[in-house]
């Protein structure tokens, strides 16, 4: 019995026994039997001319209904029908094609039978037509037409029609722009349970896009057009569970969501499961099937996808590291406008990242992303403003750049632009602006900004003087493994400065400072081996080892103490011999 069910298998268990439930396979021959018969009758009817059958046996060629599907046959029938006047023959004759089904494609002749259909007020077709004028498929782009059909058709509520309107007053295509317009369209179509409309309608809710925002209302629209398995709504609402989006974060439940999504092909919820399986995010980490997942929703054009993967070549994430693999991939994705890989590529190009340095090219990519307002491209525009990197030095345009960056909530621009106020590089020097900037972002939990208003707090730069609270914001800052706020807070402790003086807590952060590479906190630790500080015994040979590292990481102090202690060598033997000499005379 086993070798039936399973041919190849050499041996078998009694777990590999199947089962039969015969009553059930003898009601689906039934059904297929019935479907056989039922299509027969439609055939004989159809060769004689009904009408009224030749449509619905269209559609069994169409889907294989009682028939082996042949779509050849369909557009035979449905050319019967259209001729007799079936408007929704002619309108399924039109979708033929429009995407070569059973016919040769012929987007012209696809568009000029949905305007037949439509010129007798067929709603789903002067919806249809709507589309071609919007896309340009079969006719010249015309949105405002496009428009105007989407509007002929809703006001006979025709919920596609309803959400295609809604759509154009959300982008401004071929309407002016005007967001409450659009929710109002939404929430007709979402009426009739148009799982689109009440997916599009939960964006609103949660962005607040002309209603007021409402990130429960969205998740529940989500839950909504999710259930009736719409692949759009399943991904919008695993990332409210991802990210805590109007319910409690759960990133079991989003990753459940995204498997429905992506088990329907749906691109963005399979790149977005390939973030998840990333970085460990509701699921156990498998960067492997990471970069499949990405590769998947590649395939399928979506473009953060490319981008995502040419992150996993950068880094070497589920593969073998390929910088330029990765400058390919940004590249691909830039070229077809996704902002981030714009950002990323000018990256590439400002560091070296997988191709030759040009700042100029740099610059090019991130004023194209940064000018869509990319905070992080805007971030690094302003670097190279201030650093003259790729264009000439203006300190007044990188600031800019930080506001813009900034205002959109970036901490990183936050950061650099408390420090524009702090030195006056591009904006009158203020103190107290660049403590509510660094402010800002440390809530954030920006760790170079935490260190920042730390040292505002030491030194009364912008507020009063705080050992307490520069101590409390420089182990924030510390405990993200920011060097520079470890050997800050090493200083503290070994001062007793705004917290208890201990010794060996302050060499703790000291090492780990130092271990990271940090210039200021490898001197002072060569220092404390010179001179046998900080609960270290004295010991030259590391004294100089910490010191070269220091001086070799560019710090100009390091490089000194180096110099005088290498000198410090000779001294013992130069003391020796002048001894000698006036001991024996030589």
């Amino acid at each position: 019995m086993a070798q039936d069910i399973q041919p190849t298998s050499e041996a078998y268990h009694p777990r590999d026994v199947v089962f039969i439930n015969t009553h059930l396979i003898q009601r689906a021959m039934e059904g297929l039997q019935k479907s056989r018969e039922k299509f027969q009758a439609l055939l004989e009817q159809a060769e004689l001319g009904e009408l009224s059958v030749q449509y619905d046996l269209a559609l069994r060629y169409l889907e294989g209904d009682g028939v082996e599907a042949d779509p050849v046959q369909a557009v035979h029938w449905l050319s019967q029908a259209a001729e007799l006047g079936d408007l929704r023959a002619l309108e399924t004759l039109a979708r033929c094609y429009q995407f070569g089904t059973g016919v040769e494609m012929d987007e012209v002749r696809a568009a000029e039978l949905y305007r037949q259909c439509a010129e007798q007020d067929y709603v789903s077709a002067v919806c249809d037509l709507g589309l071609c004028y919007e896309n340009g498929t079969g006719v010249d782009s015309d949105p405002a037409r496009a428009a105007e059909l989407y509007l002929q058709a809703a006001e006979q509520d025709y919920a596609p029609a309803m959400c295609n309107l809604a759509v154009c007053y959300l982008n401004g295509i071929g309407v002016k722009n005007d967001p409450v317009q659009a929710a109002a369209w939404l929430k007709k179509a979402a009426a009739q349970d148009f799982p689109r409309a009440v997916s599009i309608l939960g964006n609103c809710y949660e962005g607040g896009t002309g209603v007021e925002r409402d990130p429960e209302r969205a998740v529940q629209l989500y839950r909504r057009a999710a259930q009736q398995d719409y692949a759009p709504a399943m991904c919008n609402l695993a990332v409210c569970y991802l990210n805590g989006i109007g319910v409690a974060p759960d990133p079991a439940q989003g990753v459940e969501w995204l498997q429905r999504s992506a088990a329907q092909d749906f691109p963005r919820a399979v790149s977005i499961l390939g973030c998840c399986y990333r970085d460990g995010d509701g699921v156990e980490p498998d960067v492997v099937k990471a970069v499949d997942l990405f590769r998947q929703a590649v395939e399928a054009g979506y473009l953060p996808a490319l981008c995502d993967l040419g992150l996993c070549y950068e880094m070497g994430t589920g593969v073998e590291p390929d910088p330029a693999q990765a400058v390919a991939l940004y590249a691909q994705a830039a070229e077809q406008d996704y902002v981030p890989a714009m950002c990323n590529l000018g990256y590439c190009y400002l560091t070296g990242i997988g191709t030759e340095p040009s700042p100029e090219q740099a610059v090019h990519w991130l004023r194209r992303a940064a000018e869509q307002d990319f905070p992080r491209a805007q971030l690094l525009l302003g670097r190279c403003c201030q650093n003259g990197n790729g264009l000439p030095r203006d300190d007044e345009a990188g600031a800019r750049w930080f506001q813009a960056a900034a205002g959109l909530g970036y901490p990183p621009a936050m950061c650099d632009l408390g420090l524009c106020y702090e030195t006056g590089a591009g904006m009158p020097q203020d103190p107290a602006l660049a403590a509510e900037w660094y402010t800002r972002a440390a809530r954030q939990g920006y760790a170079p900004a935490q260190c920042n208003l730390a040292v505002c707090y030491l030194n009364g730069i912008g507020v009063e003087t705080d050992p307490g609270q520069a101590v409390e914001w420089l182990e924030k800052a510390a405990g993200q493994g920011l060097p520079r706020a470890m050997g800050l807070l090493s200083r503290c402790l070994r001062a007793g400065i705004g917290v208890q003086r201990d010794e060996r807590e302050a060499l703790t952060w000291l090492q780990k400072a130092a271990g990271l590479g940090d210039g200021d906190a490898m001197h002072v630790l060569g220092q404390w081996y010179r001179d046998g500080a900080g609960a270290l015994p004295k010991d030259r040979e590391k004294a100089l080892d910490w010191l070269r590292r220091a001086a070799e990481a560019g710090c100009t102090g390091a490089a000194e103490d180096l110099r005088a202690l290498e000198a410090d060598a000779d001294a013992p033997q130069a003391r020796k011999k002048g001894l000698l000499g006036r001991l024996f005379g030589s």
